[in-house]
């Protein structure tokens, strides 16, 4: 590829040294298999550390019920840049012990502040959760909170 039509600022923005930058992840193992190990854009800049949203969220997975749907996503923050939140679809289960849990596992920062109960997550066509819309819906209700 050359580059996007009549967009230069696009192309600037992934084309890195001739290579189109796709922003997914992956590890070479000893075999020489590639193995795809998620997004780039699904990380976030929380006080000045990179925070997998996938980790944390395959965390969570791992401490909730198996039929409940978890989707963990950044809302903006004025002191840190963005603060990590988890959508839920239910609201039976211990806030405080998942959240002591999960700091086992990883960094207090990354731990999600808030749990935000939303019954119908949605969903792509491929099945899997539509994380774009899910941070939409966090982050009003975000902003709803900061307002009162």
């Amino acid at each position: 590829m050359k580059g996007y039509f009549a967009d230069l600022e696009e192309t600037t923005l992934r084309l890195k040294d001739g290579w189109y930058e796709t922003g997914d992840m992956g590890i070479l193992d000893e075999d020489g298999f590639l193995w795809h190990q998620g997004r780039l854009k699904r990380f976030v800049k929380v006080g000045g550390e990179m925070i997998s949203l996938i980790r944390v969220e395959d965390e969570l997975d791992r401490l909730v019920p198996q039929d409940v749907v978890v989707c963990v996503v950044d809302v903006p923050d004025p002191k840190k840049g963005a603060e990590i939140v988890a959508a839920i679809t239910t609201s039976s289960i211990d806030k405080r012990k998942i959240q002591k849990q999960m700091r086992q596992k990883l960094p207090g920062i990354a731990v999600p502040k808030e749990f935000y109960v939303i019954e119908d997550i949605p969903m792509m066509g491929n099945g899997k959760v539509n994380f774009k819309e899910v941070e939409k819906i966090c982050r009003q209700i975000k902003q709803k909170e900061r307002g009162k």
